[in-house]
């Protein structure tokens, strides 16, 4: 997964980038492999998280969403600095993909598993240090100090994917708005998103959305 996010990264052209970031990293390690490697659980949806949400899981929610986007947006308004909303457009959708990927993957797929065979706080640990170490195929992300930071903030998603009940939605909108923040406050770390990014993007999302709609049908024959 590092070797074809680096890959994508060291000639970031539109059809590089979407062959081996969207398909390969995406697509196949993130999503497709996982779901595969599941098949023989009852309810393979089930065991990575994909449930209801309820009070318990809107609170945990509005909790790490206040923490880690405050965290990083107030210090920036208190001193003045100017926070670049004018990004954020071209990055919604490439971040809403990426974010999944993620989510589905580290805490869905691998946290589950860790957990089932170690115990949570061995769980949440290797899951928070999986996160932190797929992002080394990142060039923007290489350094000491972005690892140990993605290593913390990795902890907190798998943390609040654990006490939300193993909600993956939770942990999917804990994510997602630290990814936007972050993003608009360190745009210089990201690859540059344009309009090929949101096109590829919406491309790899529907291929998801037809990839989940066969899955559960199949689970439901299966059943």
């Amino acid at each position: 997964m590092i070797a074809c996010v680096g890959v994508a990264n060291i000639y970031p052209n539109p059809l590089n980038y979407f062959l081996f970031y969207n398909i390969l990293y995406g697509i196949v390690f993130s999503f497709v492999l996982p779901l595969f490697l599941l098949r023989k659980e009852e309810n393979p949806f089930d065991f990575i998280g994909v449930k209801a949400v309820g009070k318990k899981q809107i609170i945990v929610l509005s909790i790490f969403v206040v923490f880690s986007v405050g965290g990083q947006i107030i210090p920036k308004v208190v001193n003045g600095e100017i926070i670049s909303w004018n990004l954020l457009p071209m990055g919604i959708v490439p971040l809403i993909m990426t974010t999944f990927f993620e989510e589905f993957l580290f805490r869905g797929f691998f946290q589950n598993k860790f957990e089932k065979e170690f115990g949570t706080t061995t769980a949440i640990l290797v899951s928070g240090l999986m996160f932190s170490l797929y992002h080394v195929g990142y060039p923007g992300f290489r350094t000491f100090e972005d690892i140990i930071l993605l290593f913390a903030v990795g902890i907190g998603f798998a943390t609040a994917y654990k006490l939300s009940g193993n909600n993956l939605i939770v942990a999917y909108f804990v994510n997602l708005p630290n990814a936007f923040v972050t993003y608009m406050l360190k745009f210089e770390q990201f690859p540059k998103m344009a309009m090929s990014s949101t096109i590829a993007s919406i491309v790899t999302l529907c291929i998801i959305v037809v990839v989940f709609i066969v899955s559960v049908r199949a689970n439901r024959k299966e059943r």
